[in-house]
């Protein structure tokens, strides 16, 4: 029987009401289903850890399968035929989870994941499993599997992690797009949203943006009129060298040395605007940059080299008034860095190198540290913490990761997504916030122009980010037009638009700085 997206698990905040569903995918055929019926099914699966089948405990009084691991693997997998499962797809199961924790990096856990590779090309698309103690949920996921996928399987279970996680009935589904009136409303309570503590809606003092290709006298004139006050600054070492080839430290340390002087030459402007300019070192030396822009840190990466930078720019800037804060890198990725799996947070031990680094030089300015799952405050004073936050990415980076498209409100990939879903999104920040007392500046945020209710998402976004008093920029101010309040359409320029209206009506909050 056909399955509406409106018919899962819907999540809303507070009481029950009736909430509009504008997403318009439905699964069509089953293409493969385990159900874990005999004893004899896991002998399908190559399995790892503690596994076990479970007779007559499933949601609907079926088997299902137990993963428990403390700090390891507990998983089973299996290859699929590639031949059987094409296009556009829904991979789904009920699951059950008690005493889930996050290993040592945010994608260990509990693990719900398809992967599919071509030639060199792989991905491994997963929902969002939750962890922590919670009775039968379904979970799922959407995907255009690319036509020339040549290897195509399975992992579930625990990986790196700890817990107890329970699994039944998973199913893959072809999905088709119908019209939007084909997909009904749903009821729904979001009850974990509810027991996440409210901010005191208060605190935010800076707003605007992450800067982009124009720092003309203009393009300062048109901030000051939206009453900017914020600038996150891009500084790119790595432009100045050639693309096709490494580039040694003397390069990238005289790249960044031309980025100076390319600031320089706009915090007069930037003063006369009122607006405050926070430095993010948006490349280092040796990443590699992933398909998102964040550093990835490989054997290439020299830590020598990035403490060199900040001493330069710690020793330039110290005691400017204009400089929010150094912002130490842009969205840093350890993993492929060399350090034992059981690191908690190998960027937390580069980021205090780099705070001590500039505490030397510099005492006061405030240090803007990359946060992530897992990590624990550096040391020192003057630390901010900035999450960037794009969920769920389905939605935001629609047309940039993916080609299925998704409204706002609305399912995206099994799950209700609005504000009270975005709060959700957003606990571990709240928490972190909380327990160590610290400010938080989410550095970026965003939805393509084309992403139906982009306007909502944005609106509501940044009322969560203020409700908990952190200051933000939106990504980004004419760097690429579909991320640009002045484009819709993808690259239509816009003088008025929806999603302008949001940042404006929000930026009127700001007080000129002197």
């Amino acid at each position: 029987m056909m399955r509406k997206l409106a018919a899962v698990l819907g999540i809303l905040g507070g009481a029950f009401f009736v909430c509009s569903v504008q997403a318009a995918y439905v699964n069509d055929r089953l293409l493969f289903e385990e159900k874990f019926d005999s004893k004899e099914a896991l002998t399908g699966w190559k399995a790892t850890g503690r596994v076990s089948l479970l007779e007559k405990q499933g949601p609907d009084g079926g088997n299902a399968v137990r993963f428990q691991a403390k700090n390891g693997d507990a998983t089973i997998s299996r290859p699929m035929d590639p031949g059987t499962i094409r296009g556009m797809i829904a991979f789904e199961a009920d699951v059950r989870g008690r005493d889930l924790v996050r290993g040592a990096k945010p994608y260990f856990g509990p693990k719900f994941m398809l992967f599919n590779t071509n030639g060199k090309r792989a991905s491994h698309p997963e929902p969002m499993t939750p962890v922590g103690t919670y009775e039968w949920r379904k979970i799922r996921k959407y995907f255009l599997l690319p036509p020339d996928t040549e290897r195509i399987g399975f992992m579930v279970g625990i990986q790196e992690a700890s817990g107890t996680f329970e699994v039944a009935n998973i199913r893959i589904w072809s999905v088709k797009e119908v019209p939007d009136s084909e997909v009904k409303a749903v009821r729904r309570e979001n009850r974990e949203a509810a027991s996440i503590p409210r901010g005191p809606g208060k605190g935010t003092k800076y707003r605007g943006f992450m800067s982009g290709h124009d720092l003309s006298p203009a393009a300062f004139e048109t901030l000051k009129s939206w009453n900017v006050n914020l600038l996150r600054f891009q500084m790119n070492p790595r432009k100045y060298a050639g693309k096709d080839r490494p580039f040694t430290p003397e390069e990238y340390l005289r790249g960044l040395d031309r980025e100076i002087a390319r600031l320089d030459s706009i915090l007069p402007l930037a003063k006369r605007a009122g607006i405050r300019i926070a430095i993010d070192l948006h490349t280092g030396p040796g990443t590699t940059m992933s398909k998102v822009a964040s550093n990835i840190l490989t054997k290439e990466t020299s830590l020598d080299t990035l403490d060199e930078a900040w001493r330069r720019l710690a020793n330039h800037y110290k005691g400017n008034p204009l400089i929010y804060g150094y912002d130490l890198l842009n969205e840093p990725v350890t993993e492929q860095f060399g350090f034992s799996r059981t690191d908690k947070s190998p960027w937390r031990q580069m980021a205090q190198r780099l705070v001590n680094v500039i505490r030397k030089i510099d005492p006061d300015t405030p240090v803007i540290v990359a946060w992530e799952m897992k990590l624990t405050p550096v040391e020192g004073t003057n630390i901010i913490y900035t999450p960037h936050y794009y969920s769920p990415h389905s939605y935001s980076h629609q047309g940039v990761l993916g080609k299925l498209k998704w409204s706002y409100p609305g399912e995206i990939d099994g799950l209700y997504w609005n504000k009270e879903q975005l709060r959700v999104a957003m606990k571990e920040i709240i928490e972190f916030q909380r327990k160590y007392r610290v400010p938080i500046f989410i550095g970026e945020f965003s939805a393509v122009n084309t992403a139906k209710g982009a306007d909502q998402y944005l609106k509501d976004c940044i009322e969560l980010f203020e409700e908990y008093g952190w200051d933000w920029t939106y990504h980004a101010f004419r760097e690429w037009p579909p991320w640009s309040i002045e484009h819709e359409d993808w690259a239509k320029s816009s003088k008025s638009n929806p999603r302008k209206t949001v940042l404006l009506n929000a930026l009127k909050k700001n007080v000129r700085q002197n």
